[in-house]
């Protein structure tokens, strides 16, 4: 049996997704295709509009066989850290493919993967560092001077999974899908927050347009106010410690003079600091992720399947937790200790009625 493994936020599941997984069985011809999926919380360093049991059960909807929990502290990463920590994730699995979906087209995307190892090319990454551009801006610039080609945070993301597939010898074969760009998520969740569930007809099947409609969407006005609270009432040593805070960046967040987060982040943000680095972080205050944090995954837990017999045919070299039978493991002090955490947040915030992390049922569609 042929498994193929998909690293994504599903925020939401859309007809892009279903997509990309008919491409990936038409190009593999796979027997199941796995969702490795961020929790409450996505790589940007955003909440998800929907909470991840939700979300799951969107996957499955739109053709994902098995859907597995992505540890929060993996999550909020840069693409080069969010690539070794997730296909490490991956890597536990039997899987025979991972697919990703591209911007640009696979020449293109090998191409750039080549100019990796061209010193003319770092260096004028290096050039664009130094006059205060963030690394995928600098990186994104050097492609273009280099190819006259402009690529996206996804490409970037891409070429990551490619440099550490190769780096860690993983046994698993990339797959590159070129993605319907004509669906975006960040217009779907627009559409969803203002209610126009009828602009969705062509862009989410009926099953997840209905799932929509009856789910609580996530209050992000609340959220932030709930982040700011947080970053005010936190110590400078306590802002020094926190992971990915660098530079002296601790400085200008505590010295801030603001009464909200957009306040905040006007004053903090640059060329250097962009927004999704500035979101990482303050999650990463709110959930007390710091630079000691313990990182090992002591288990992997299994959030829904289409049916039992795909559980018989999904093999883990970590404990894969399917049922609160496991729960002798589930007090150990581990990086889902900021999971429980940050989905009681989430819950608490969004006045969801449910067990936090990870002690809920395994969803299993039939």
């Amino acid at each position: 049996m042929k498994i193929c493994g998909i690293i994504c936020e599903l925020n939401p599941a859309h007809n892009g997704h279903k997509f990309l997984i008919e491409e990936v069985k038409r190009k593999t011809n796979c027997d199941l295709v796995i969702a490795i999926m961020s929790g409450n919380f996505v790589q940007r360093g955003e909440p998800a509009i929907f909470d991840y049991q939700t979300r799951a059960q969107m996957a499955i909807n739109v053709g994902f066989d098995a859907v597995i929990y992505l540890p929060t502290v993996y999550t909020l990463n840069s693409a080069e850290n969010f690539a070794g920590q997730t296909l490490f994730v991956a890597s536990q699995f039997n899987l025979d493919y991972l697919a990703f979906g591209v911007n640009s087209n696979e020449e293109i995307l090998y191409k750039i993967n080549d100019l990796k190892q061209n010193v003319d090319f770092n260096n004028l990454i290096k050039n664009n560092l130094s006059k205060g551009f963030s690394f995928s801006n600098s990186f994104s610039k050097a492609v273009y001077e280099k190819l006259h080609t402009n690529i996206t945070a996804n490409d970037i993301l891409a070429l990551e999974y490619l440099s550490v597939i190769d780096d860690k010898k993983y046994n698993f074969t990339p797959i590159i899908i070129n993605r319907n760009n004509e669906i975006s998520a960040t217009k779907i969740r627009k559409l969803i927050l203002t209610k126009q569930f009828d602009k969705l007809s062509n862009m989410i099947d009926e099953n997840n347009l209905n799932l929509i409609k009856k789910s609580k969407v996530n209050n992000y006005n609340k959220f932030n106010m709930v982040i700011y609270s947080n970053i005010i009432s936190s110590t400078k040593e306590t802002l020094v410690n926190i992971k990915d805070m660098r530079e002296g960046i601790e400085n200008k967040i505590y010295n801030a003079n603001s009464n909200t987060l957009y306040g905040l982040n006007k004053q903090v943000k640059s060329k250097r600091y962009n927004q999704k680095y500035l979101n990482r972080l303050y999650l990463n205050i709110l959930f007390g992720i710091t630079k000691d944090s313990n990182v090992m995954l002591p288990y992997l837990k299994i959030v829904a399947v289409k049916n039992k017999t795909v559980l018989n045919n999904l093999k883990c070299k970590l404990p894969l937790i399917t049922t609160l039978k496991n729960k002798n493991i589930l007090n150990e002090n581990s990086i889902y200790d900021y999971d429980i955490l940050s989905s009681k947040i989430y819950n608490s915030v969004n006045k969801i009625n449910s067990n936090a992390f990870p002690y809920q049922k395994i969803i299993i569609h039939n």
